[in-house]
């Protein structure tokens, strides 16, 4: 085995050099001398490895004596050197049972040493406990230091492309992303909860190096104690929590649903370095090797972020009814009431508040020593992932074939076109009142000596509540169902993809209309009309009288 190589990188079947995932073409490919190496290729020398080390591992432990310890209370399981196990367990506070370690080929993969001492680490945790001490957090630290451990705790590191299926909420359209983890972390301790746990990453991989029991000399080890279901889960959690800020980006929402799955990433065990406080609700954790603190007392906040958006949309509408009423106060409030009404009615429902945990954390940091003294730089970059793990969306050419695409929503053209679209709906009786004008008039007359617009009125009003409602909701439902999509060629250019019908926005589409059914087909208005039964019919007879009527008003 070679231990100068490490199994967190792709090394280039050619000429050795570490390769770089492709995203676009879903391959490793080598900045020297420009060799792919494929996805099944990786995952098989990875895989390699693993055996390798494995091993070593036992040949290794031969020679080193290690005490396995066990908790009846919590089921944490945790290796010492010999002479080094506690009598207690420091997740739960239970006696610990001692046996032998028998089975060495439970030692991980991978081991990341502690960088930061107990002592310098115990300071750290005391100094960010007096400085939040306005805090139910900070106040729960400080008088829980008495519980302060250091451990190796059990971690997957996933590497290698993923794969999702990302929905946007209220639209029927999904579409489909692919990306890459370098590295991403997941702890497997049962006895932590999950999210503290990421947000005091992340850690210096090129730190990390083939498990040796001399490594942990004076720490504890704790062992995996999660089934592989639940580890699964949380690699998918983990994977849809690194999608989610550029899904985000591109579908313009906080609200998407990403389903995530993987085809032959590569999964290395590791232990890597904690201090920790478990009292209660409280759980404090810190990065043993960069110093990053985070903290949880199991308390929740509740916010409704969705209010914004028609909020703005009733204030600009109250705005310009002010602008036409000179200001007066008292339409303005009547204004805002049934705009208000309106647009909360429409863009609420099924909403809900969002709940999210309170978890306070420090700065990414990076700790070293500098002449034997610890060294902590904190700040945003620090640590930053130097790999692309952003996903890329795939759509379908002409050929059929899955290529990178970038997708657009909101175009100007677009624009000129729903505005259009609005105009025409409002003004519907104008376009056949103005034929039957042109018809009728005599020798001599004026066009507007016998047509008169504002009898219209009726329609006007009615046609201006639907595309208000259009505006709030059926445009950010049409305009997602139906993207501008562009191939991303190899050459770097873009070149649009997809029938225009594909592109196409239309008012009837808040009927449905325009969409495709379960079978693929597309859904005409005699479909809808169908679906809806007779109130359907009802409805277009009832709109077709209306617009009938003020045409006739406006021309007779």
């Amino acid at each position: 085995m070679n231990e100068s190589r490490s199994p967190l990188r792709i090394y280039c079947k050619n000429c050795g050099a570490p390769a770089n995932f492709d995203i676009v073409n879903q391959t490793y490919r080598c900045p020297n001398c420009g060799m792919s190496t494929g996805i099944e290729e990786a995952y098989d020398s990875v895989y390699k490895w693993k055996e390798l080390n494995k091993n070593s591992i036992k040949i290794r432990a031969a020679g080193d004596k290690m005490e396995e310890c066990s908790c009846s209370a919590c089921g944490a399981i945790v290796i010492f050197g010999e002479g080094e196990a506690s009598e207690k367990c420091i997740f739960c506070g239970s006696k610990l049972v001692r046996s032998e370690l028998t089975d060495s080929s439970q030692m991980p993969d991978l081991i990341i040493p502690f960088t930061i001492t107990p002592e310098e680490a115990k300071k750290r945790m005391l100094d960010w406990g007096h400085k939040h001490s306005n805090t139910p957090e900070g106040k729960a630290v400080v008088s829980s230091m008495g519980q302060f451990h250091g451990s190796y705790l059990p971690y997957r590191v996933a590497k290698g492309p993923v794969y999702a299926e990302v929905l946007r909420d209220g639209n029927d359209r999904r579409y489909q992303c692919g990306g890459y983890l370098d590295g991403t972390a997941v702890n497997t301790s049962k006895q932590f909860d999950n999210l503290v746990m990421n947000e005091m990453e992340p850690f210096d991989w090129s730190a990390a190096r083939p498990f040796e029991f001399g490594l942990i000399a004076g720490m504890p080890v704790k062992l995996n104690d999660s089934p592989d279901k639940v580890i699964n889960q949380r690699i998918e959690e983990e994977v849809t929590e690194d999608f989610r800020p550029k899904v985000e980006s591109v579908m313009q929402t906080s609200g998407v649903q990403i389903s995530t799955h993987t085809e032959k990433i590569n999964v290395l065990s590791a232990i890597l370095p904690v201090y920790f406080i478990k009292n209660g609700p409280l759980t404090a954790v810190m990065n043993g090797q960069t110093g990053r603190i985070a903290v949880s007392k199991n308390r929740n906040t509740k916010s409704y972020p969705w209010m914004i958006e028609p909020t703005i949309y009733t204030v600009i509408l109250t705005l310009i009814m002010g602008y036409f009423y000179g200001w007066a106060a008292e339409p303005m409030f009547y204004g805002a009431m049934v705009f208000g009404c309106i647009i909360f009615a429409v863009m609420c429902d099924g909403r809900t508040s969002l709940i999210r945990r309170v978890t306070l954390k420090s700065e990414a940091s990076k700790a070293y020593r500098e002449d034997g003294e610890l060294v902590i730089n904190e700040g945003k970059g620090i640590l930053k992932n130097p790999y692309s793990n952003i996903p890329v969306f795939y759509e379908a050419n002409a050929k059929g074939e899955r290529v990178p695409v970038r997708l657009k929503f909101y175009t100007f053209g677009r624009w000129v076109g729903i505005i259009i679209n609005a105009l025409v709906t409002i003004f519907l009786p104008l376009i056949p009142a103005t034929l039957l004008r042109l018809a009728d008039m005599k020798e001599g007359e004026g066009f507007f000596d016998h047509f008169y617009p504002m009898n219209g009125a009726a329609w006007y009003v009615l046609a201006a509540m639907i595309v208000l409602v259009y505006f709030v909701k059926g445009v950010r439902k049409d305009v997602y169902d139906h993207p501008y999509i562009y191939e991303l060629r190899p050459d770097g250019r873009q070149k649009l993809i997809g029938k225009r019908i594909d592109r196409k926005l239309s008012i009837l589409s808040m009927l449905g209309i325009g969409r495709m059914d379960r079978n693929g087909k597309r859904i005409t208005l005699l479909g809808t009309m169908k679906l809806m039964g007779c109130s359907g019919f009802g409805l277009m007879i009832g709109l077709f009288f209306i617009l009938l009527g003020s045409t006739c008003a406006i021309v007779f």
